[in-house]
């Protein structure tokens, strides 16, 4: 039992430090662009174009974003495009720092009851 017990304190460290690891992510002062930062693709109207047929000219960048259940667009301006671009993969690594810091946690409480478990009183 000593060495399950052993393996379960490890499992904690590694955990603490993966934690500290992602908060430090976590706290970083970047800007968060929420929502989806995207370029909008569209047909320029000439027949002979060979949008025509395809997907269309990548034109403009647009944020994406819901509030209320409804979805809002928004243009980004050109001299805006760099940083809105910049705070979207911001967003997305905050986004999945948090997932895996949801992870964690649960992962963490699972060894804490083996932990408890371990040191049980079984009275009779």
């Amino acid at each position: 039992m000593a060495q399950s017990s052993t393996r379960l304190h490890g499992s904690l460290r590694r955990l603490h430090d993966e934690r500290s690891r992602l908060l430090r992510l976590l706290r970083r002062g970047d800007e968060l662009a929420i929502g989806t930062v995207s370029v909008v693709r569209r047909k320029c109207g000439k027949s002979s174009c060979h949008c025509a047929e395809g997907a269309g000219h990548p034109q403009n960048l647009f944020l994406f974003k819901g509030d209320d259940g409804r979805r809002h667009c928004k243009l980004v301006r050109r001299q805006h495009e760099d940083r809105l671009q910049r705070a979207s993969r911001s967003y997305r690594e905050f986004r999945d720092a948090l997932r895996r810091l949801r992870a964690i946690n649960q992962r963490e409480e699972r060894v804490l009851v083996a932990l408890m478990k371990g040191r049980a009183l079984h009275y009779e």
